[in-house]
């Protein structure tokens, strides 16, 4: 690890330009401070919202941050004893005199208002009609502060200058290309149903990780050098704790952080074991596979952008060098030469430099959805007996059409039965019904996706009992974490998820800033005690989004590929 001090100057570029009616020469007088009418504190008051709103005042403060022709905020220290009332104020103004900087005291006057939206809104002075510049190079001020905070306790540090001692953890970073990260005081979180049970334990465990996190603005002069990944611990933390429309969110002055200086490569699989994984795609969508017809449904905006897409995953797969992908989120457009199917296998020929087949079901019926899963197996080492079977209608309708396939390892291995599956998300929640957020942790749509969990489960097995076999791997992007019902579903149906010991270690996606599982492996009885190894591939959800990475398979995708390898049993059977 190597020690980066990331600046703060591009919190501190100066607004030009004066605002009081009598300075319209774009400079700003050094002179002694008009009369306070209220210290900053009563102003702010210790309520969520001010109660002079609508009041004309006139405050003195330090200018502690000028955003650039939106405003800046003030503080004065000692504004009152009391800990509940902030210091410090936000003043609305397009234009600022050029004499105005860090560190220059003010009086301002002007209208109090609630600016923003939430349930915390920012107090600011609106409708300004006085900047005056009473001195220059003040101390600026500085508050310690720590984690966890709630609400209240953020309502009274809004708009200051403040610090944090102890060290913090990067965990959210998914808008890291616009200057925004999650911070938190109490190292890596998990989405609550990963780590206890629905309900009561969730919504404490959800509350917690909200009082432990903390929004941050970053300096805009961080590269792909400095990119913080989820998990990165860092340390001396400072700034002002602003607004961004919606909540208060520390805008960094100081930070450093421990910067990976490079990315683990996936283990290799032995040499007698055959590597099946499973990827999220993220939309692969390849336009009309020709080079046209883009913008596409769900995927790539450009060709330039499908193309990068394409390097990465190529880059991943050839790092990973499976025998079967089982895949979710590949355009649904059939298994013709233009296909998406079509070019994700030349994909996987070109990096690995073998031969691959994708499997089709009978009548290549992959259902109506923009997306489906698909099975794609080295036809050197695997055959597929038979079409890969599909279970359609009812909750299927939500959820993707889960597949099967039967495949023997050549020349005359044992068989099993691999299914992919991409079970309905949690987003468009209906307003009313079952299906509707229950408040418990598991999100809307969590009927569909247990009813789907118990007959993918149920099907599967039926499946592999006509085909003569019980080993049997189902794989997928369940949209559910480790403790909600369709998981819980598909291990009391007898099957072992193969990551169940890592709980509160191992994650495949990060929303908001909370790791988790959705993307699984289950192991039937027969399978489990075949299982060579098995893990997650952390190179994708813990990296931002829509950043230049220095790796080409660093965030091929927003969930993580899992990784099974199996050393099956030889056949004592001739058939």
């Amino acid at each position: 690890m190597t020690k980066t001090p990331l600046p703060a100057a591009f919190f501190c570029a100066a607004i030009l330009a004066g605002c009081s009616p009598e300075q319209n020469n774009g400079e700003a007088a050094v002179t002694s401070c008009p009369a306070r009418t209220a210290p900053i504190a009563t102003v702010q008051g210790d309520a969520p919202e001010s109660r002079m709103v609508g009041q004309q005042v006139t405050v003195h403060g330090i200018v502690t941050l000028i955003q650039d022709g939106k405003g800046l905020f003030i503080e004065e220290p000692d504004s009152d004893d009391d800990e509940r009332t902030s210091n410090a104020i936000y003043v609305e103004a397009t234009q600022i005199a050029s004499a105005i900087e860090s560190g220059s005291l003010l009086s301002v006057s002007g209208t109090v208002a609630e600016i923003g939206e939430g349930r915390y809104p920012l107090t600011a002075l609106t409708s300004v009609s006085d900047i005056i510049a009473c001195s220059a190079d003040n101390p600026l001020p500085m508050t310690t502060a720590e984690l966890p905070l709630n609400g209240l306790a953020r309502e009274a540090l809004e708009g200051m200058r403040i610090r944090f001692d102890d060290e913090l953890t990067v965990t959210g970073n998914y808008r890291f290309g616009q200057g925004n990260a999650t911070l938190s005081g109490n190292g890596f979180q998990f989405v609550p149903t990963e780590v206890v049970q629905p309900g009561s334990e969730a919504a404490d465990l959800l509350a917690s990780n909200r009082a432990f996190a903390l929004p941050v603005s970053l300096p805009q002069n961080m590269t792909a050098a400095d990119v913080l990944v989820s998990g990165t611990p860092v340390n001396q933390v400072s700034g002002v704790l602003a607004h961004d429309n919606r909540v208060l969110r520390l805008a960094v002055q100081s930070i450093s952080a421990e910067v990976p200086a490079s990315f683990e490569m996936p283990a290799p699989a032995a040499g007698d074991a055959l590597r099946i994984v499973g990827m999220n795609l993220h939309n692969y969508f390849n336009g009309d596979g020709n080079g046209l017809g883009f913008p596409t449904p769900r995927g790539a905006e450009t060709l330039a952008e499908f193309e990068q897409q394409r390097a990465r995953i190529g880059a991943a797969i050839e790092a990973l060098d499976p025998h079967i992908l089982g895949v979710q989120e590949l355009e649904n457009d059939g298994f013709g030469p233009a296909s998406a199917a079509a070019d994700l296998i030349q994909l996987a020929e070109t990096v690995t430099g073998q031969n691959w087949a994708v499997t089709r079901p009978v009548a290549d019926d992959t259902g109506g959805d923009r997306i489906t899963v698909g099975l794609l197996y080295r036809s050197d080492m695997l055959e597929a007996i038979g079409s890969s079977q599909t279970l359609t209608g009812g909750e299927f309708e939500k959820s993707r059409q889960p597949q099967a396939q039967l495949f023997q390892q050549l020349p005359d291995g044992e068989k099993v039965l691999v299914v992919v599956n991409h079970l309905k998300s949690k987003g468009s929640c209906p307003d009313s019904g079952a299906d509707m957020n229950q408040r418990d942790g598991q999100g809307c749509w969590n009927p569909v996706r247990l009813a789907s969990a118990k007959r993918m489960a149920a099907w599967a097995r039926n499946v592999a009992l006509a085909g003569g076999t019980d080993n049997i791997l189902i794989l997928g992007d369940m949209n559910a974490y480790r403790n909600e019902d369709p998981i819980v579903a598909i291990r009391d149906a007898g099957f072992t998820e193969l990551m169940d010991d890592e709980q509160g270690e191992a994650y495949s996606f990060v929303f908001r800033g909370q790791r988790g599982t959705l993307d699984f492996a289950f192991a039937s009885q027969g399978l489990f005690e075949q299982v060579r190894q098995a893990f997650i591939w952390n190179v994708n959800a813990a990296f931002p989004a829509n950043v230049d990475l220095p790796t080409p398979w660093l965030r091929f995708s927003d969930h993580d590929p899992v990784v099974v390898d199996l050393v099956l049993r030889q056949s004592t059977t001739s058939d």
